[in-house]
């Protein structure tokens, strides 16, 4: 009975019984404020879908004619200038484009009219984090081939009359005599006539000749004399500039294995071109020494990159 007795009252003392609060030494302390953080460096702008960086620069618009075949192109310079571009347009031969006249370099049209092809390029620079366009420039891809016509002329066909026959008299008559042979004059023999010389200037030393080119202002640009006859080239000895504007040239004569060269640093009055003429020197082994000239147009365009 004391047994049971003791039993019961432990247990009613476990129930009434609360757990004791752990004391923590730390709680009392000031904690050390939390420093900001640093917000994470902007990563490098990537360039918006279709720009990419340019590594060819503009340099000119090139006409070349071989034959019946003129060929429409663009020349460029391995080099960046920091720019970047994106392509705007491809068209076709004579097709129109809603960036036609919006490129500093304009587009030139065919003998027939028609716009030559090739893809409107927009160029740009990164600024402040932000890509601004700055220009849009054409670059020219076609070629046409003349129809040549050749008018043949046939003379009028003659027809002979048959000779008469002599009378009877004249059959029946004995020849008095006969007359004394005479030598037949040799005709003076003609010199050949002389082979025409055709003169042309070229931007390569091996280039098709140009009639007209198109430079950037301030850039330079040389020009190669060249000579032809019967379509084989000719060593040209000395060229001369005879006419045009020189332009910022240090030297306007010069033998035929150097070029001529210059540069604008301003531009023709509007509407207008330096048209230059250069004289050169050939020696042909049938008719030697002969001289030709050569004209050339230069359109120097605005503005001009920078070096």
């Amino acid at each position: 009975m004391k047994r049971q007795s003791a039993a019961a009252t432990l247990a009613l003392l476990l129930l009434m019984s609360s757990p004791a609060l752990a004391w923590n030494p730390f709680r009392e302390r000031p904690q050390p404020p939390v420093a900001a953080r640093e917000p994470d460096p902007a990563p490098f702008v990537a360039p918006p879908p279709g720009i990419y960086y340019v590594t060819d620069t503009y340099v000119a618009d090139v006409v070349t004619s071989s034959g019946p075949l003129t060929t429409y192109s663009t020349t460029t310079v391995h080099e960046s200038t920091g720019s970047y571009a994106r392509v705007l347009d491809t068209v076709g031969t004579g097709a129109s484009s809603a960036f036609d006249g919006s490129a500093f370099n304009g587009r030139r049209t065919l003998g027939d009219g028609r716009s030559v092809a090739g893809t409107y390029y927009e160029n740009y620079v990164l600024i402040d984090g932000g890509f601004v366009p700055i220009s849009v420039v054409f670059f020219q891809d076609d070629a046409e081939l003349a129809r040549l016509v050749a008018v043949a002329t046939r003379s009028p066909a003659v027809t002979a009359s048959p000779p008469s026959l002599p009378s009877q008299a004249a059959r029946s008559a004995a020849p008095a005599c006969c007359p004394a042979t005479r030598p037949v004059p040799m005709p003076a023999s003609t010199p050949p006539p002389a082979r025409p010389i055709r003169a042309g200037v070229s931007l390569l030393p091996v280039s098709a000749p140009l009639s007209s080119v198109e430079v950037l202002r301030g850039r330079a640009v040389a020009l190669w004399p060249r000579a032809f006859v019967d379509d084989r080239e000719v060593p040209v000895l000395t060229w001369a500039l005879v006419a045009g504007d020189p332009g910022e040239a240090l030297v306007l004569a010069g033998s035929g294995g150097a070029p001529f060269r210059t540069s604008w640093r301003r531009l023709a009055p509007p509407g207008a071109a330096y048209d230059l003429v250069f004289r050169m020197e050939v020696d042909l082994p049938d008719t030697g020494r002969r001289t030709a000239d050569a004209r050339i147009t230069l359109i120097v365009r605005s503005p001009a990159l920078e070096n």
